[in-house]
Formats: structure tokens, C-alpha cells, sequence
């Protein structure tokens, strides 16, 4: 009897992605390695998270979520993988699920469909896919989030003189790119005025609304807490 060459690193990742495709004779090694990629994936996705989130508050819940659910999801698709049967069964069973959280921020959807994608394609042994798309999708969040843009978006409210107030329109065409009157109030002889914008440079436009004869309080806040917004 010839004795059996043993198996190199190359052919136990060759066995394992064999098995997690077709979806039979899974072992655990071939469990273990398709769970470590999607941690390793998961990792990163929860870091750019972190470091792109421009909210103020921050959840470690969510975080640690989008972790889980890349581990839990390429669970799924290994237990379901090459049988018909339980696919169907687990659509079933997962079209009654009804989720009541509000997600607070747009972004934080995407992150949750990131992390559902790479445990999907790292079930399957798509794992070309699965680190090339984190790592790509990870640098483009990065890179849109340190881009400038050309304005941003602001509430502003005035209170003054009501006879100075085609002095401020005036101010507001001059330092802006584009102003919406959202708000007017006059009471006891004071103006109440506000204002969305559109301004590269909010703090020239604060000063230059200040220094105007009879307005007595300038107040400018943020319209949006988006990641690609700030």
C-alpha cells in the first residue's frame, strides 16, 4: 500500500471551497475557514463604520451587529447551500420576520446590506469577492467622506429690526448659493427669520449677518447628521 502524500495548505483551501460550493461533505475545517473570512471582512467593515460615523451617538450595538451579522449569514447560506429544500424553507421562514427598529441614519442601511453580502458570498466560497468588494467599498466610504464639497446645507435663524430686512436678503444673495425662506414672525416689533442654505464658508456669513445695524441674534445648525453630508 502506497502511503498518501500529505495535504498541503493550498489543498486543504482547494478541499474546504470545493465542499462550502457545492454544499455537501462541509467539514470543520471548511466551517472554520469560511467564518474566519467573514470575520476578517467583518472587521473591517465595522472599522470604516466607526471611523466614518459623523451621527452623535454613536451605538457599539450597531457596530458589533453588523459583525454578527456576517458571521450569522454565512451560516446560513452553508447550512442552505446545494439544497433546494431548505432554501425554500428558510425564505419561508425568514418572510415572517418582521424587524421593528428605525434605522436613524441611510448610511447605516448600507453597512447591514454590506455585511449580509459578504456572508452570502463568503458561504459560498466566493472569497476573491468577498475581500476584494470589502476592501474596495471600505476605501471608496473613506474616500467620499474626506471629499469636500462644494456646499452645505443649514438652518439659519435671524433675529433683528424688521426694517433691515432687505438688508439681510440682500447679505444672504451675496453669500450664499442658495437660500429658502422656511420661516417669518414678527412679534413685539422683533423679527423672527428663517432660512435654509446652501454656504461654502458659514462662518463669513455669520459675521457679515452680525455686523448688520439691528440684528441682535444669529444662530446657524446643521440640516443633516449624514455621513456624506458633513
Amino acid at each position: 500500500m502506497e502511503n498518501q502524500k500529505p495535504l498541503s495548505f493550498a489543498d486543504i483551501i482547494s478541499s474546504s471551497v470545493a465542499n462550502l460550493r457545492s454544499g455537501s461533505l462541509i467539514t470543520l475545517s471548511d466551517v472554520f475557514l469560511a467564518l474566519f473570512a467573514s470575520l476578517v471582512c467583518a472587521a473591517i467593515i465595522s472599522y470604516t463604520y466607526k471611523k466614518s460615523y459623523q451621527g452623535v451617538l454613536y451605538q457599539k450595538s450597531f457596530n458589533l451587529s453588523l459583525i454578527l451579522i456576517t458571521l450569522i449569514t454565512t451560516a446560513v447560506i452553508m447550512v442552505i447551500s446545494g439544497n433546494l429544500v431548505l432554501s425554500l424553507g428558510m425564505v419561508g421562514a425568514l418572510s415572517i420576520i418582521r424587524f421593528r427598529s428605525a434605522v436613524k441614519d441611510p448610511i447605516d442601511i448600507v453597512f447591514m446590506f454590506w455585511a449580509v453580502s459578504i456572508g452570502i458570498a463568503n458561504g459560498v466560497a466566493a472569497f476573491k469577492v468577498s475581500f476584494v468588494s470589502t476592501i474596495v467599498i471600505a476605501l471608496l466610504i473613506m474616500i467620499i467622506k474626506k471629499m469636500p464639497l462644494s456646499s452645505k446645507s443649514f438652518i439659519l435663524i435671524i433675529k433683528g429690526d424688521p426694517k433691515n430686512e432687505e438688508k439681510l436678503f440682500k447679505t444672504l444673495s451675496d453669500h450664499t448659493s442658495q437660500y429658502y425662506l422656511k420661516s417669518k414672525s414678527i412679534n413685539n416689533n422683533q423679527l423672527e427669520i428663517i432660512f435654509e442654505i446652501n454656504v461654502v464658508d458659514q462662518n463669513k456669513l455669520t459675521n457679515s449677518i452680525s455686523r448688520l445695524s439691528g440684528v441682535s441674534d444669529v444662530n446657524i445648525l446643521s440640516s443633516s447628521s449624514n455621513v456624506l453630508d458633513n
